[in-house]
């Protein structure tokens, strides 16, 4: 049924193209005077699921349509690229909570009609309540894919097992820790071992004392997921704060590292798909979030050492020895605090106190 709706789809929207004429939208776009496509403009991360060649093989073969990717750099220039480009030059985004009020309230997304996803109704249920996804009632914004940042360590070298953030304060792994250079996940892991709401933190000079005193633990604060394994796989490191999507990668690299949701509690972040205002292909939007967020796409890129998948149909074809390690059903989603928005008052503070401890 749902095959021969898509056929039918396809030569309706073919036919249409043809008839009108629209070229103004298939700017850019391999043309054939009988076969017309569509261009598909979609901003991601490099690197990032979406520009997969055999994803686009297979989207731009289902759906006759090419997709370019021009790629973003960090979530503000995903926001200035919002601000500054015309309308049709870009239809599919991956906001996260860090601009997706802004880009709500300034007008520069459209809303997503839920009802035209096949796959919604798989998504986990909390995912589907983030507050900076939807105002007045309307969607803006579709989760794809979630992580968690933790803590990891050798089992060969670090006397386990450890279920509490406090590990990162242990004076016993002094010279071995590796903690990220990032302001966001500095003051919401100290929060958490200070049992403070670690999106807002009642006491910022708590925090940052916390900090100080973690810092002279450490062996080194790192800044990309690369640098942290190639240091574990040295042996420079064997304990430290990291992502559960490169815990995975490691993982299927064949390292020995055990990845741990501290009691306390940890940090979770979502991507998310949106739909740009002005898009000349509100229809093929819809269908590639629905592609995204299929259940073969994800159970494929987590398997390759993707990150957690937002379909929950997802998790229960996986080993459930490794879905119990990393965190990926919805038991573990209750125990994170996912990144909400900050204004960019409070993101000042933050790094402000962040460059303090590190120059202390």
């Amino acid at each position: 049924m749902k095959k021969t709706m898509l056929g039918v789809w396809i030569a309706v929207s073919l036919l249409s193209a043809t008839a009108c004429g629209n070229k103004a939208a298939n700017e850019g776009a391999p043309s054939s005077p009988n076969n017309e496509k569509k261009t598909l403009t979609i901003v991601n991360w490099k690197g990032y699921g979406s520009d997969d060649p055999e994803v686009i093989k297979t989207f731009e073969t289902k759906y006759n349509v090419k997709i370019v990717h021009p790629y973003m750099a960090s979530e503000e220039e995903l926001l200035t690229k919002l601000r500054t480009s015309k309308p049709g030059d870009l239809d599919v985004v991956l906001p996260n909570a860090s601009i997706l009020p802004v880009a709500i309230n300034d007008g520069l997304l459209s809303p997503v009609d839920t009802a035209k996803l096949s796959n919604y109704a798989a998504i986990y249920e909390p995912f589907k309540h983030l507050a900076e996804n939807a105002k007045d009632g309307a969607v803006y914004a579709v989760p794809w894919v979630w992580g968690s940042t933790a803590i990891v360590y050798n089992p060969d070298t670090v006397k386990g097992p450890i279920d509490s953030v406090q590990a990162l304060w242990d004076t016993a792994h002094k010279g071995k820790i590796a903690f990220r250079d990032d302001f966001n996940d500095a003051v919401m892991t100290a929060a958490l071992a200070l049992g403070q709401n670690p999106n807002h933190p009642s006491d910022l000079d708590a925090i940052k004392q916390k900090l100080i005193k973690q810092k002279p633990l450490n062996r080194t604060y790192w800044k990309t997921g690369d640098e942290f394994a190639k240091l574990y796989a040295g042996g420079t490191v064997d304990i430290g704060l990291m992502w559960s999507g490169q815990t995975a990668a490691m993982k299927k690299e064949g390292q020995h590292i055990k990845y741990v949701i501290p009691k306390e509690g940890a940090i979770g972040w979502v991507d998310n798909w949106a739909i740009v205002k002005g898009t000349r292909n509100p229809e093929l939007a819809h269908q590639f979030i629905d592609f995204m967020i299929d259940k073969k796409f994800q159970e494929d890129w987590v398997n390759r050492g993707g990150p957690a998948p937002v379909n929950k149909n997802v998790t229960r074809t996986l080993d459930p020895a490794f879905v119990e390690e990393m965190g990926l059903d919805e038991k573990t989603i209750g125990k994170l605090t996912f990144i909400s928005y900050r204004s960019d008052e409070e993101k000042k503070k933050w790094n402000e106190l962040w460059l303090e401890v590190k120059s202390h």
